[in-house]
């Protein structure tokens, strides 16, 4: 009996595993599919704290996911995750997924780079003890020309050098050193490669926002509209001091125009007609002169 116990364990596990999983899926509205390649687990423990009580992190195998999510009804996503050849862990959230997205990105922190990837910082190494042992990691710093002194049976930076340059490719070598200094040169964040807003599948690359592009389109719209309705004469509480202010210019205008007498134009219609007066009285001169 307990050997038959003992063989049935792994499948109850599973199912108590998937039932976890189906009650995430039909509890949270929005889930959020992380690639955990690019990932790493303190991040995901990060998260987990920052998020917690607004969402939860769950890492698990593609095909008990698969299954709970059908169970819980959720069929866009197991067939997503069908197809999903990476591996996948979740995030189950009621918060917006646009609003989830920069929040992750906020709390994104600087990593030592893989060896190949883009620097998204000018990267400096600064003259530090770097608690390094003097050694054959001698000649790695030569070859990278960062200066060094041995003091007190360690290896010390001898003074602030850049060693790559934002969006300059770190070579493995670099790389390497800069993981043994634990000095950052790539920004990380949980990496979310799709979310599902009930049934609405939103990808990557349409959950990034630029905040600041955003801005400026909003605030380019504003002013196109304003100055379009300013123009057509069409009132709204923003437009309407613009519109009085044109309609008082050009009734001025029209006034002097026309010639005709107002308190505003009185005082230019008559130096107009002082000049004119004046011309006038010039060619009198001149042809009775002659």
């Amino acid at each position: 009996m307990v050997r038959a116990a003992l063989l049935l364990r792994p499948k109850e596990l599973k199912a108590k595993r998937i039932e976890e999983l189906s009650e995430l899926f039909r509890s949270y509205r929005v889930v959020g599919l992380i690639d955990l390649y690019k990932s790493s687990s303190d991040l995901m423990h990060l998260f987990r704290s920052k998020f917690r009580g607004q969402a939860v992190i769950k890492a698990a195998k593609k095909t008990l996911a698969i299954k709970a999510a059908r169970a819980a009804g959720r069929d866009k996503i197991a067939e997503y995750l069908e197809k999903e050849e990476r591996p996948i862990a979740f995030i189950f959230t009621n918060i917006n997924p646009f609003t989830l997205k920069l929040e992750l990105d906020r709390g994104r922190i600087l990593t030592p780079p893989r060896p190949n990837e883009p620097a998204d910082i000018d990267v400096v190494v600064p003259p530090i003890n770097t608690g390094l042992q003097p050694g054959p990691i001698l000649s790695e710093f030569g070859k990278l020309k960062i200066p060094t002194r041995i003091e007190g049976g360690t290896i010390w930076i001898a003074r602030e050098t850049t060693v790559a340059k934002k969006g300059e490719i770190v070579q493995p070598a670099l790389a390497s050193l800069l993981a043994k200094l634990d000095i950052g040169a790539v920004y990380r964040s949980i990496n979310i490669v799709a979310s599902f807003d009930e049934e609405l599948l939103i990808t990557s690359d349409l959950l990034t926002i630029d905040l600041d592009g955003t801005r400026r389109m909003l605030s380019d719209a504003q002013s196109a509209s304003l100055a379009l309705a300013t123009a057509i004469g069409y009132a709204t509480p923003e437009t309407i001091l613009p519109i009085i202010l044109k309609a008082h210019q050009s009734a001025l205008s029209l006034s002097l125009a026309v010639e005709y007498p107002i308190r505003e134009t009185i005082g230019n219609l008559l130096a107009k007609a002082a000049s004119q007066a004046a011309t006038l009285h010039g060619i009198i001169e001149s042809r009775q002169a002659s």
